[in-house]
């Protein structure tokens, strides 16, 4: 079991408990008179709720490790509020739920015996006005909303700039395992505990916690229900902006801070990256840089090849069951269709225009969704249709069965699939 999960109340130092008592305290269970026996736990992003992510086929690596990385970047991807103003126009946030695990929450709350509790490493502040309006906009009424509480007080002035308040918790893994042992602590009628969660990190970890759990007789009943973590449909104007849009409030913080000779307070964050110190006091910039070779086909080329294959597409996704939510709202594979991937072309330079032959197709899916085999001499690759964005640097790494189509002639410019980062 991985260090800072917590099993009993005297593991919780006093600043845990008390911070977590007033949450409880100020939760709508605690204005109630029930007894309820089992523990609903359902994590937010990508299990209940599509929280928009970068994609893969956009930016690199090693800025999505910047950004994710508190107080590097601002106050970083998880605690910038920017991350989860997406452009519900209507106000309901259509199209932003796994309708699936909408439908446990309310399962739950119908029942007078369970607990129904959102648990979420996204913080109280600057989140908790948002994350209310958006579960409110779906009616869904949880009896406690587990945002992580602390620090319990911020400036708010600087919800864009960066955080120095002290944690009281390590890590969202010590957070949700104090607020457990708390929970079961204060509500004594509990001894069933469920958790619906999406990270594949979670899985076996929490059940193996809930399994020591029932093992040291703490509970009666435990159990992890791993769900396929859901992303809304792909938008790659909305992440530009909301980046660049981070990226100029960072850089309007830091000099403010460097003019009015203020200092980090030795907080200063750092990363290695790309040849690069960076550092939470650098100012940024957008910058691509090359991912891997490509041959760039001809914008008529990728129309043709769409209109050949998207029969094939269409007809081996209607071969599966999908749920209609899914579908319609959850990312799927996009077309792109523009070139063919050299990634294991052995860095030997192509150079004018180049004759590649296609010779099979992969069977679509929603969760792969189609890609090309083609030749080139004596070397097959890969040149990608439909796929999601997300998953775009997996896309060389699969297995795929070919089936084989009627062979296509076809040429491509050398040139470079390139990735978005940041520089000083």
């Amino acid at each position: 079991m991985p260090p800072l999960m917590r099993m009993r109340m005297e593991e919780l130092i006093p600043p845990q408990q008390k911070i977590l008592e007033t949450q409880f305290r100020n939760s709508p269970y605690n204005k109630q008179q029930r007894t309820p026996a089992t523990l609903d736990v359902f994590d937010f992003d990508s299990t209940l709720f599509l929280s928009p992510l970068l994609s893969c086929n956009l930016w690199h690596s090693s800025f999505i490790d910047i950004i994710t990385t508190e107080n590097l970047l601002g106050p970083g991807w998880w605690r910038d509020i920017r991350s989860l103003q997406v452009n519900a126009l209507d106000k309901q946030w259509k199209g932003f739920w796994n309708e699936d695990i909408v439908s446990q929450v309310k399962l739950s709350m119908s029942n007078p015996t369970h607990l129904t509790v959102l648990l979420t490493g996204r913080r109280y502040h600057p989140f908790h006005s948002l994350i209310e309006r958006i579960l409110a906009s779906k009616g869904l009424q949880f009896d406690i909303l587990g945002l992580r509480p602390d620090p319990a007080q911020v400036q708010q002035q600087n919800q864009f700039m960066f955080n120095f308040e002290p944690n009281v918790f390590s890590s969202t893994m010590e957070f949700k395992t104090c607020f457990l042992v708390h929970l079961l602590e204060v509500v004594p009628s509990l001894n069933n505990v469920v958790m619906w969660d999406d990270r594949v990190s979670h899985r076996v970890a929490f059940q193996e916690y809930l399994d020591t759990m029932v093992a040291q007789k703490i509970i009666q009943h435990g159990q992890l229900i791993w769900v396929p973590p859901a992303k809304p449909k792909y938008n790659s104007t909305w992440e530009l902006e909301t980046v660049q849009k981070m990226l100029l409030q960072h850089n309007e913080a830091v000099t403010e801070l460097k003019r009015s000779g203020k200092v980090f307070e030795g907080k200063l964050v750092t990363r290695k990256s790309n040849g690069q110190i960076i550092a939470s006091d650098s100012l940024f910039k957008l910058k691509k840089i090359p991912w891997v070779p490509i041959l760039a086909l001809d914008p008529a080329l990728s129309l043709q090849l769409k209109t050949m294959f998207e029969p094939d597409y269409r007809r081996d996704l209607s071969t599966a069951t999908y749920a209609e939510w899914e579908l319609e709202f959850a990312e799927v594979p996009e077309y792109f269709g523009d070139s063919v991937l050299l990634h294991n072309s052995g860095g030997e330079e192509q150079e004018g225009v180049v004759q590649f032959k296609i010779i099979a197709r992969s069977k679509a899916s929603l969760e792969d969704g189609m890609v090309l085999q083609v030749q080139l001499g004596k070397e097959m690759f890969i040149l990608p249709l439909w796929y999601k964005p997300s998953l775009f640097h997996l896309i060389t790494q699969k297995v795929y069965t070919w089936l084989p189509v009627p062979e296509f002639n076809a040429s491509g410019n050398p040139s470079y699939h390139n990735l978005l980062t940041i520089e000083t």
